[in-house]
């Protein structure tokens, strides 16, 4: 009798447990499908952790231009917002230009953890001292060689230390193996529709598009430099073939096939591109930093990012927070971000964690992270104006075409940008 009084006891208990859970049930946009994934991964592992709340996150994924146009549309309306939301840094600008009124201040979130942050990464999501966006990851720039290429020339990656380097380095790889007059392996691509090389270098020397305080500086020198150095890899050195991009089919085929034995510098987050497009690489790609200008030199950049927001319609902005703590600043979070999405964490504290330190089978089965763990130091801070959505448009179809396609006076576009950009109201 008393066993079963004891078991009626427990019953009702868990069932009281049960009745009190408070149901939360929030939406979240995302343009990237291994984002949704993890997100609702975490959803699980929150939920499970917080038996007071019956968690429910619905996450959409949506095209990236069709999800920001929608996002943009429902802030400005106030119609249909998500509770939550993934934007991508070139988007950022003009959110901020237009809805920044209808974003949470996630300033007092990130402040908790600012000193184990890596601060470059906060500034695009920040405007005049507050911050709307949690990042994702760093976007550390590397290079990416195809070792068995390197070997069969004779030639270590790890002597390439500068462009200079990797120029002469080039001029032994890129062959025509067969006669016939035609290259068939060249040291590397250059984009002439794809501007993150473009970006990686130009900010690897400290410039870009814009200084701290939003004035334009894309003619200055540092960016003259950068583009020249990627128009003479085609004709000057003619080490490189011309591609619209790296996230086309033409371009993976290629470069699964051999042809290219390098890619130029991208965001780490690039290998999961290569794991998912370029199967007969596995094995032979090994990721090592960019090659430095001067000896000794910055070997490293950044591009690329996703700040996660929560807007002002949410319906429980203080579980929608913890849940963003719990998926992405915190500690295991931050370990799941590598592990879990491949991406590199934005906190430094995690780069002492083992299971960041596994081998990877199909980049030579080397410890990755031990390249990407030295490089944090050399990512300086990258800044965006309300200009910025422009910059693609000038960038993609004036500048980097004419350029790398028809072989354009370098300073003379760059030039001419700058003076479109500062006169662009």
């Amino acid at each position: 009798m008393k066993r079963i009084a004891l078991v009626i006891l427990t019953c009702l208990l868990f069932s009281s447990t049960a009745l009190a859970a408070q149901r939360v049930e929030l939406e979240m946009w995302t343009f990237v499908e291994d984002h949704a994934q993890y997100y609702r991964l975490k959803a699980e592992e929150f939920n499970a952790l917080h038996p007071d709340i019956d968690f429910v996150l619905n996450v959409s994924t949506f095209p990236n231009e069709q999800m920001h146009d929608k996002l943009n549309i429902a802030l400005l309306t106030g119609i249909g917002a998500p509770d939550i939301a993934d934007v991508e840094k070139d988007k950022f600008p003009g959110l901020l230009t237009n809805s920044a009124d209808q974003l949470v201040d996630l300033t007092p979130l990130i402040d908790r953890y600012r000193d184990k942050i890596v601060e470059a990464r906060l500034t695009l999501y920040t405007r005049d001292g507050i911050t709307y966006g949690i990042p994702t990851h760093i976007g550390t720039g590397v290079i990416f060689y195809n070792k068995e290429i390197f070997d069969a020339a004779g030639i270590n990656v790890d002597d390439i230390e500068t462009w200079e380097d990797y120029i002469e380095a080039g001029k032994k790889i890129t062959q025509d193996l067969d006669g016939d007059g035609e290259i068939d392996v060249y040291m590397t691509a250059v984009p002439s529709l794809h501007w993150w090389v473009f970006n990686i270098i130009s900010r690897q020397l400290g410039s870009n598009y814009f200084d701290e305080q939003g004035n334009v500086i894309l003619d200055r020198p540092e960016n003259v430099r950068a583009l020249q150095m990627l128009q003479d890899f085609v004709y000057e050195h003619k080490i490189a073939e011309v591609v619209s991009g790296y996230n086309n089919v033409n371009f993976y085929n290629g470069a699964n096939s051999g042809r290219y034995a390098s890619i130029l510098p991208m965001p780490q987050w690039y290998m999961t591109r290569i794991t998912n497009f370029m199967p007969d690489l596995e094995g032979k790609v090994v990721v090592r930093p960019i090659p430095a200008w001067e000896p000794g030199g910055v070997r490293s950049s950044s591009a690329g990012g996703t700040g996660t927001v929560i807007t002002k319609h949410c319906r429980n902005i203080d579980v929608a927070m913890e849940f963003l703590e719990f998926a992405k600043l915190s500690k295991e979070g931050n370990v799941d971000i590598w592990t879990k999405l491949g991406f590199d964490p934005i906190r430094r504290d995690v780069y002492d964690e083992p299971e960041l330190y596994q081998p990877i089978p199909f980049f030579g089965n080397e410890i990755v992270m031990n390249t990407i763990k030295g490089l944090q130091d050399d990512i300086l801070p990258f800044y965006l104006s309300d200009k910025y959505p422009l910059v693609r448009d000038i960038m993609t179809e004036e500048v980097l075409f004419n350029a790398i396609e028809n072989r354009g006076d370098v300073q003379k576009l760059l030039e001419d940008a700058a003076r479109k950009l500062r006169s662009a109201q």
